[in-house]
């Protein structure tokens, strides 16, 4: 008479499968995790770069030409704008004046890399 079920071989080679499997969605997930993370702190530094071009369409560019330094922000984060005068000729030669290079830069420590993002646009001021 011939018994129904497993054998000790089977059960282990079963259990050691699910074992993997679970090992690995949790690697998987844990990957899920750390790039949500890292997509959410890009997404407030945008924002916040976003926040200060807006800003310095309003400020005084003698203002900005010394520099202006935003931060630390609550992550960390540090903020530099900066001005600088666009040197554009038009097609006789002349300089065009009042043009001006308006640069937002982000610097902030990821892990142990430094990170940082720069966001530059043209303003003309006469």
């Amino acid at each position: 008479m011939k018994k129904a079920g497993f054998t000790l071989l089977e059960m282990l080679t079963a259990m050691f499968m699910f074992v993997l499997a679970v090992g690995g969605l949790a690697m998987a997930m844990d990957k899920i995790f750390a790039a949500n993370v890292l997509m959410r702190r890009d997404g407030e530094v945008r924002q916040q770069l976003e926040s200060l071009l807006d800003e310095s369409m309003v400020i005084p560019i003698a203002d900005l030409e010394q520099g202006r330094e935003v931060g630390p922000d609550a992550m960390g984060a540090t903020f530099f704008v900066r001005a600088e005068p666009a040197e554009f000729f038009n097609m006789n030669g002349e300089e065009l004046t009042g043009l001006w290079w308006i640069t937002v830069r982000a610097e902030w420590t990821e892990g142990r890399e430094d990170q940082a993002w720069e966001e530059k646009f043209l303003r003309y001021e006469p």
